[in-house]
């Protein structure tokens, strides 16, 4: 192997944060491939003593395998397989890092509102943040809305009062339409409020005629409609547990819906966790692709 291409593997594998003990081992097993733990020191000048914690650290990586022999013998993988698997690794070890650094944050930050100290804060919670009524509700909305940059999925109630309510959601739906000039991809998946019993086909007539109304009135309304660019809607008829909005595949608003009035959210809790908005994501997807309606 040239030298120079030698020096681009190590510099992108120490720019994976491998240490140069892991690095002379693959490297090592890389060009000769199927040695022993003895013949791989031998050749990467690696300890003994560490040997077996360096290739157990490559084997989690997924960049070499073992094959069960006396003594065990070690071969790199197909080296565009480990760099794939290596990058999957930090990934997730990346993802888990954020996880676990968000929760925190959450913590830290209701202790700090809630405290005396007299620290700057925000005007409003990052990340985690609960409004009730419905204009701070709207307030919320309006302020992520405006912060969008590149995916809003939106998970929406249908019922008999939903087109007559339309008018009073300006605010919101002008969000979303200044989010759709910037670029914004936005998918608004509406539910009607059914159980999982098979609906008649005079229910599930009575439901398209009303999401026609709507979407004729979302057009007359706001100008909203599916030949805008980037803006798809579509329909299942059946209810989602819970309504749930996510932005920019990290942060979640997740709503609660007035039992006093069903037009109406009475909560909706803002909480910014990647994961939780990943998870959400593929649910989401997958109503749309395989239950729902044009």
């Amino acid at each position: 192997m040239p030298n120079q291409l030698i020096q681009k593997l190590k510099e992108f594998l120490r720019n994976s944060d491998l240490s140069n003990y892991e690095i002379n081992t693959y490297m090592a097993l890389l060009i000769s491939n199927n040695l022993t733990a003895r013949e791989i020191c031998e050749k990467s000048h690696v300890p003994i003593g560490r040997i077996y914690e360096i290739l157990e650290g490559l084997k989690e990586k997924g960049m070499i395998e073992t094959q069960d022999s006396r003594p065990k013998i070690y071969r790199a993988k197909a080296f565009n397989l480990a760099f794939k698997n290596l990058i999957s690794y930090i990934n997730n070890l990346t993802k888990r890092k954020v996880s676990y650094l968000i929760d925190q944050a959450k913590i830290l930050e209701s202790d700090l509102y809630d405290s005396s100290l007299f620290i700057k804060k925000d005007s409003s919670r990052i990340f985690w943040q609960t409004a009730y009524g419905v204009n701070s509700i709207i307030s919320m909305y309006v302020k992520h809305y405006h912060e969008l940059q590149e995916e809003l999925l939106v998970n929406d109630f249908i019922n008999e009062n939903t087109i007559k309510v339309l008018p009073f959601g300006k605010k919101l739906f002008e969000g979303i339409i200044n989010a759709l000039d910037r670029g914004v991809n936005v998918k608004i998946l509406w539910s009607f409020e059914h159980d999982t019993r098979p609906l008649s086909e005079e229910r599930k007539k009575r439901n398209l005629e009303i999401y026609g109304k709507l979407v004729d009135k979302l057009k007359e309304l706001y100008g909203l409609s599916t030949k805008i660019e980037r803006l798809e809607m579509k329909f299942i008829n059946k209810r989602i547990p819970t309504n749930y909005d996510i932005f920019d595949k990290k942060r979640v608003f997740i709503k609660l819906q007035n039992p006093l009035n069903p037009s109406q959210i009475f909560a909706c809790m803002n909480v910014l966790d990647p994961n939780l908005a990943e998870n959400l994501r593929e649910k989401f997807n997958q109503t749309w692709l395989f239950e729902a309606n044009k």
